[in-house]
């Protein structure tokens, strides 16, 4: 008892420091892309709105509140994934934000339009090491541009 008289200011900032940690690491485990739009997915397009939405006179202010707002929406994620455990809706604490996600199947890019396009272009792969070779070239011009300076 006296260890922890003497040092519960630690053992606070031990434990929040811990949550915080956790808290990250499951954000940073689960899908980013669902189409269903589940876990912290919503949150983190909420934030992105918040910031984007920011002026210039207080931009450090709003963004610094805006990312304190998403970590309330993510803590708040995990606390209904432990809620729903619970309460049997769901089979563990971490299932509403750490799943397989669902992707959206792109409809316009679909197999037999992939097998087409492969048809029609077969050598893609030398058009793309000339793109790279341009690309070197133009880097190359640059840099003689910006080092060498025309008098």
């Amino acid at each position: 008892m006296k260890y922890i008289t003497e040092h519960w200011l630690g053992i606070i900032c031990s434990f929040l420091i811990f949550c915080f940690l956790v808290m990250f690491i499951l954000v940073l485990l689960s899908p980013r892309q669902d189409t269903q739009k589940r876990g912290f997915i919503p949150c983190t397009e909420k934030m992105v709105e918040q910031m984007s939405n920011c002026q210039e006179e207080s931009k450090f202010s709003c963004m610094l509140t805006s990312i304190l707002k998403n970590s309330w929406c993510d803590m708040s994620v995990i606390a209904k994934g432990i809620n729903n455990w619970i309460h049997g809706k769901q089979t563990f604490p971490w299932s509403n934000y750490i799943f397989i996600p669902t992707r959206p199947q792109d409809e316009d890019f679909d197999a037999e339009a992939r097998k087409e396009y492969l048809q029609k272009n077969p050598d893609f792969q030398t058009e793309m090491q000339q793109l790279k070779e341009k690309h070197m070239e133009l880097e190359h011009e640059q840099k003689n541009i910006i080092f060498n300076p025309k008098q």
